[in-house]
């Protein structure tokens, strides 16, 4: 499993690549595009690159000290499409929820006021 500065890089690099093509990548917009949180460096990028390329999830075609030209593999798209998928379904689920809170919501103030309108008829107020 993938550490979450490599799956932040992996998702920089398939949002970036289109197609099946090698791309070249500045080390220094790596290092803007990733999330402040991790407080990457290039030294921090190399390293994610390299676990990504031993794991098959990245081909690098070249590298050096400012560039690096890099396609990702089929590992890496699934990854990626994955993770919308899951997306999609938490989005899926939270309607749901929404949907049947709601629905709740109206039966339960339904039921609400058929019990006052009983026990009113019963106390005999109308």
């Amino acid at each position: 499993m993938l550490d979450k500065r490599c799956l932040a890089l992996l998702n920089i690099i398939n949002g970036e690549c289109v197609g099946t093509g090698y791309k070249i990548f500045s080390i220094s917009d790596l290092v803007a595009s990733m999330p402040m949180h991790f407080g990457m460096d290039g030294a921090g990028v190399y390293e994610c690159v390299k676990t990504l390329s031993e794991r098959e999830y990245i081909s690098v075609k070249y590298q050096d000290d400012k560039e690096i030209c890099l396609s990702p593999l089929t590992k890496g798209r699934l990854v990626f499409e994955n993770k919308i998928d899951e997306e999609l379904e938490k989005s899926r689920a939270e309607k749901r929820y929404f949907f049947f809170s709601f629905i709740g919501g109206l039966l339960g103030g339904g039921a609400a006021v058929i019990l006052t309108v009983i026990i009113l008829a019963i106390t005999g107020v109308f």
